[in-house]
C-alpha cells in the first residue's frame, strides 16, 4: 500500500488535505517489519557495487522523487535487479513530508531487504527531531495522541539503523565524518545496537555529528560550528584514515553543498547533499 501510494517519480502531488494516510496500527505494522530487518544487520553494512548513493532528504520527499525519476526507481520496473540504494541519513526534519519520505523508504527497504540500505544521520534522534519539525508534522498530521505515538515508534526504529556502509571494502559511506576519535573502521563495527543518540559515545557522536574543514588547506582538528565538543577535521586525518583502512574513499552526508556534491582531501572525501533549495 505504502509503495504503490508513494512511489510515483512523475505523478506524486503534495497531499491536499495534509493528513496522512496511514493510521498508528499500519505505521507499526511497518515499523515492526523493518525494525527486524534492521536488527539482523550488522552495524557496519558490506556492500557490493554498482550501488547509488543519496545525501540529505529533510522530508523533501518531491526531491526523492526527483531523484528516482532522473537516475532510475528502486521498483521492480525500475533497476532495483541490478543496482543497490545507499541513503546516508537525516531523513526526517525541516521539509514538509518527513512522513511519505521515512515510510517509503521503510516499505522500499521491507520489499527489498537486500538492495535497499539505511544508515542513521544525526536527524534520526528524537532530542533533535522534537526540535527541528518531524515531531510537530506527526502531530499536525496525525492528531496528537497518534502523532505523539508514531513519533515515539519511528524513534524507537532509528536506534536500531546501521551506522555506515563498506563498499566493496574500499568505499566507506557513513553520515557525518571521522572527527577526533574515529581512526579504524572496527570502532564503528564496536557499537552496540539498538543505541540512543543520548547514551553513545564520542565515536557515536564524531560519526553522526562532525564536518571536514572548511577546505584541503586546513589541516588537523578544530572546533565545530554546530556545537560544544564536535570537532572539524581537516584531509590529514582523512588520508590517516583512509590509510589505516586500506580504503581509497569515505563518502558522506549531513553538510548543504550548493552542487549537491563536494570533493575535499583531493578527492578522498565526498560530501553528497539530495534536498534541493535547502532551507530556502
Amino acid at each position: 500500500q505504502v509503495i504503490d501510494r508513494l512511489l510515483k517519480p512523475r505523478g506524486w502531488k503534495p497531499p491536499v488535505p495534509r493528513q496522512f494516510f496511514l493510521d498508528c496500527n499500519e505505521i507499526a505494522d511497518l515499523c515492526d517489519n523493518a525494525e527486524r530487518i534492521f536488527s539482523g544487520e550488522p552495524t557496519v553494512l558490506q556492500l557490493r557495487a554498482p550501488i547509488k548513493i543519496f545525501g540529505d532528504l529533510h522530508g523533501q520527499f518531491g526531491d526523492l522523487m526527483r531523484l528516482f525519476d532522473e537516475y532510475g526507481s528502486p521498483s521492480t520496473a525500475g533497476d532495483i535487479a541490478y543496482i543497490d540504494y545507499l541513503f546516508l541519513g537525516d531523513y526526517v526534519d525541516r521539509g514538509q513530508h518527513s512522513l511519505e519520505t521515512i515510510t517509503l523508504l521503510l516499505a522500499l527497504k521491507v520489499q527489498h531487504p537486500y538492495q535497499v540500505h539505511l544508515i542513521r544521520g544525526n536527524h534520526e534522534a528524537s532530542d533533535i527531531n522534537a526540535l527541528f519539525g518531524f515531531r510537530i508534522e506527526c502531530v499536525e498530521r496525525m492528531g496528537e495522541r497518534d502523532g505523539i505515538w508514531v513519533w515515539q515508534r519511528i524513534n524507537r526504529l532509528f536506534n536500531w539503523l546501521p551506522l555506515a556502509a563498506l563498499i566493496e571494502k574500499k568505499i566507506i559511506c557513513m553520515h557525518g565524518g571521522i572527527g577526533r576519535s574515529i581512526n579504524h573502521v572496527e570502532q564503528i563495527e564496536n557499537i552496540q545496537r539498538p543505541i540512543a543518540m543520548e547514551a553513545g559515545s564520542v565515536v557515536l557522536m564524531d560519526l553522526l555529528w562532525s564536518d571536514p574543514t572548511e577546505n584541503d588547506s586546513v589541516e588537523g582538528l578544530r572546533p565545530n560550528a554546530r556545537g560544544p565538543g564536535l570537532v572539524t577535521f581537516g584531509p590529514d586525518r582523512v588520508m590517516e584514515f583512509c590509510n589505516n583502512n586500506d580504503l581509497q574513499l569515505i563518502v558522506r552526508a549531513h553538510e548543504c553543498v550548493m552542487d549537491g556534491f563536494e570533493r575535499f582531501a583531493q578527492g578522498h572525501l565526498i560530501t553528497l547533499f539530495s534536498a534541493t533549495n535547502y532551507c530556502g
